[in-house]
């Protein structure tokens, strides 16, 4: 009787253990697969950071900033196609919101305050460097608004690919809008009485005289009307 007991006993032993190794197995697989899931997760937030806040990848590139950088350079170009003037405007909305008043401010006291993108940035910045003799005239200003107002014709000026810069070379400074070949091409037909010998307007330079819309920008040929002559009709 106690031989066959005996061997009952081993092979519950060997049964017992077989299920503790078998237990202690599957534990560490699970323990295994815990740790490669938490591997993945923290990956996926390390690269969620990265989109979200900036990180760098292995070359030390900035790669987090990528969408933002997007939305800024979408709102960006959206901007520049609007207000500036073929991306030289390195300016915020506010700041040439701000800077327009003062050229509004300063400049339309005496005269018409002309569309910036009717000249270059370089003939704005001498225009802006001679204020003590303008065009005959002492237009000082303080240094901080002149460099305001300076800012925003740079930031708005025509550049080279402009039709109002056509034939004008980019080794010259043109200091007059009505000395540009494109100027002087749309009112060539407009005979000289009805401006210079005209009391009412006496120069091509008083753009606002016949051009109503002219403080805006807008120089349509169709709603041109000469004081004392009427209508323009070509």
């Amino acid at each position: 009787m106690k031989p066959i007991l005996n061997k009952l006993r081993y092979a519950i032993g060997i049964l017992m253990l077989g299920g503790a190794l078998s237990l202690g197995l599957y534990g560490l697989g699970s323990l295994g697969n815990q740790s490669f899931a938490e591997d993945d997760d923290d990956h996926n937030n390390s690269s969620q950071y990265l989109k979200t806040e900036g990180g760098t990848d292995q070359n030390g590139i900035n790669r987090g900033d990528e969408d933002d950088y997007d939305d800024d350079h979408n709102s960006s170009s959206q901007y520049l196609k609007t207000e500036g003037r073929a991306g030289q405007n390195l300016l915020n909305q506010e700041e040439l919101s701000t800077n327009a008043i003062t050229y509004q401010t300063e400049c339309a006291s005496c005269h018409l305050a002309y569309p910036a993108h009717l000249l270059p940035k370089r003939s704005w910045q001498i225009i802006m460097a001679t204020l003590p003799d303008h065009y005959g005239d002492d237009a000082s200003l303080s240094p901080a608004v002149q460099g305001d107002i300076l800012a925003y014709l740079s930031g708005n000026s025509a550049v080279n690919n402009d039709r109002m810069l056509r034939r004008v070379a980019v080794d010259k400074t043109p200091l007059r809008i009505t000395e540009l070949p494109y100027f002087k091409g749309k009112h060539r037909e407009i005979p000289e009485r009805m401006v210079k010998d005209n009391p009412k307007i006496s120069s091509f330079s008083q753009c606002d005289s016949c051009h109503k819309g002219a403080a805006k920008g807008q120089f349509d040929e169709d709603n041109v009307v000469i004081p004392g002559f009427g209508r323009w009709d070509d």
